[in-house]
């Protein structure tokens, strides 16, 4: 259990770090990882829509 607080850390630190070293690209890539999962919940609403129907 104790890697994963260890890794858990590593995780946070290393994106501090890449937002203070280039804020540009972290909002990109928030900006893809946001759209990647909206994309996702609507692909998946479809198909439950499309069994229903």
């Amino acid at each position: 259990m104790r890697w994963r607080r260890v890794l858990g850390w590593v995780v946070v630190v290393f994106a501090l770090y890449a937002v203070y070293r280039s804020p540009e690209s972290a909002a990109d890539f928030v900006r893809g990882v946001g759209e990647s999962l909206g994309t996702l919940v609507s692909s998946i609403a479809a198909f439950f829509d499309g069994l229903l129907a």
